[in-house]
Parts: C-alpha cells; structure tokens; sequence
C-alpha cells in the first residue's frame, strides 16, 4: 500500500482549485498513494468529483480521529496556523512539510523557504513537492461535475435562447470585500457593451445573499441580460464550461471558469496581484486600479482588447 497524504486547505473555493495541481502531480509520481484533503465545508464540492482523491475530510466535522484512521505518512500544510499544524502533527505523519513560518517547528519537520518570483499561486504551491523530489505536472486546475449539472446548464441555456456557438459570457460583479467591488452600474454597461459590440449573451451570476444586489446592477443596464438560476457549484462549473469568457472580480467563480478552461478578464483592486491569481497566456487578461476610482472607459478599452485577441487564440 502506498503512502497515505494529507493536504491542507481552509481558505475559500478558489484557494482549494489552486491546489488541484498539487493532487495531480502527487498521484503522477506516486499512483499507489492514498490522498486526502482537509477543508472546510464551502469547499467540499470542489473535491468530491476529484478522482484523484480517497477521501475527504470536513474541519468542521472535527476530523482527527477519521485522520489518524487513514493511516497518514506525509503532510502539505499551505494554512499555517495552530489548528492546522495540530491536524498535521496529530495525524501521525512522519513527514510534515509547510512552507516556513515563525511557529513551524512547532509541528512541521520540512520547512522549506517559499521562492519568490513563482508567480501563478498554483506554481507558488507546487514549490512544496521539492523537498521531496517529485516534479508537477502542470498548472491546469481540476474541478469534475456530473451529468446531472451539464443537463441544467444546457436546459438554462436552451430556455433563455442560447444557442451552441453563441458568444457566452459569465458576469461576476460580487465580492465579500468591498476594496474588490466595482460599481454595480459599470458592471451593467460592461454588460450592454459586450451585447452591442461582440453580440454576447451575458449572464449575471449570483451567491448566497447577493440576489438583490445583482438584480439591481441589471436593472441599470440599457439592454436586457441574462440571470443565472439558483445554481450550486458545479452547476456553475457546467454552465463556464459552455462560456466562451467569464468577466467580473477576483472571486471563486473566476477560478471556477480557469478549472473548465474559460478564458478570463478579472477586475483586480490594488490589494490583490494579477500575477498570483490569474493563469499565465493569452486566455486570460486584466486591469487593475483603485476601483473606487476606476473610469468604466480603463475597462473597457482592454476588455474589448481582450475580446479581438481571443479571436487570435487556438480553442
């Protein structure tokens, strides 16, 4: 039997699909390995689907008995804080690896410097295979739906008259974090121009609790847009694989759109760095500024760029 890993995530959606690389390159080099995950909740259905994964454990479950049953030889903690190191050093482990940090020894044993310069967050991950010897395999995020969420997808679509080959685009104007909000209103004339323009189909998407927020952005447009249902996670994921762009903030369902091959253009506040959470090449383009202050003009003119590029770009 091969050794079993654990990989630990708590950060949001968008921080567990960019560990996905991690997954893969661990069961390319090891293929007998058992890998596990922990993470919270909101995460779970990004790792369900994953095939590369035996199990998957839930913090808020209190998981450390189902840990230490697993039987787990080395660890990837990318937390690094109290709780995770207890679930890393309590696992058993005799391997426990986190990139440095003041308290590390206290439960890890490699703790390897992070490099700087990696870029992409999945490559700066990626870096704790080293101390091991094991290579990647790629940056290329993973996230597996069922055929249950392309039926939805498509049903929406075929309902709201779109067709295969439509121009589709995913529109995210939400975020938690008020410094990555732009104005809900140039969001809604993002909308009508990639309607007038490139003859788009846009579709607004929505959380949990965002409804109404976004209802009003469309509200402003001039034109008349598309409101995605209330669709789970890997709904969403159906839905992106059938975009041909996904538009809007720095949030989860940008990354949704890069795991189903998407291109994007991500609206990034000064706070938050394009290099680290946006793919490298030519699918993938931004702009970035104090979004208070962002004319909706600075994003149009490279949005629109963006559109004529990929026109330029291999499917």
């Amino acid at each position: 039997m091969g050794p079993g890993i654990l990989v630990i995530v708590y950060k949001g959606i968008g921080d567990v699909l960019l560990t996905t690389p991690l997954l893969r390159a661990l069961k390319t080099a090891m293929p007998d390995s058992r890998l596990y995950f922990l993470t919270r909740r909101p995460s779970l259905k990004v790792l369900r689907g994953n095939p590369r994964l035996d199990g998957v454990f839930c913090r808020e479950d209190g998981p450390l008995r189902a840990i230490r049953a697993a039987g787990i030889d080395i660890t990837f903690d990318y937390m690094r804080s109290t709780s995770s190191g207890f679930y890393a050093l309590f696992s058993g482990a005799g391997k426990r690896l986190a990139f440095k940090f003041g308290a590390g020894r206290l439960w890890h044993n490699i703790l390897p410097e992070k490099k700087p310069g990696a870029g992409y967050t999945a490559y700066d991950r990626l870096q704790l295979l080293e101390p091991l010897g094991i290579p990647h395999a790629g940056h290329e995020l993973e996230l597996n739906f069922g055929p249950e969420n392309a039926a939805r997808a498509d049903a929406f679509l075929a309902a709201s008259g779109v067709r295969p080959g439509d121009f589709t685009v995913t529109l995210d104007i939400t975020s938690p974090r008020d410094h990555r909000r732009w104005a809900p209103e140039n969001f809604a004339r993002l909308a009508d121009g990639l309607a007038k323009d490139f003859g788009a189909r846009v579709v607004f998407l929505w959380g949990p609790g965002e409804l109404d927020y976004v209802k009003a952005a469309m509200g402003a447009a001039a034109g008349r847009h598309l409101l995605c249902p209330d669709f789970d996670l890997l709904d969403l994921a159906a839905l992106q694989k059938r975009a041909a762009l996904h538009c809007g903030t720095s949030s989860g369902p940008m990354h949704v759109a890069v795991s189903q091959g998407a291109p994007t253009f991500t609206i990034y506040a000064p706070q938050n760095s394009p290099l680290s959470w946006s793919p490298p090449g030519p699918k993938h383009a931004w702009v970035q500024g104090e979004l208070a202050e962002m004319p909706f003009e600075t994003a149009w003119d490279q949005l629109s760029a963006h559109v004529e590029n990929l026109k330029k770009v291999p499917a």
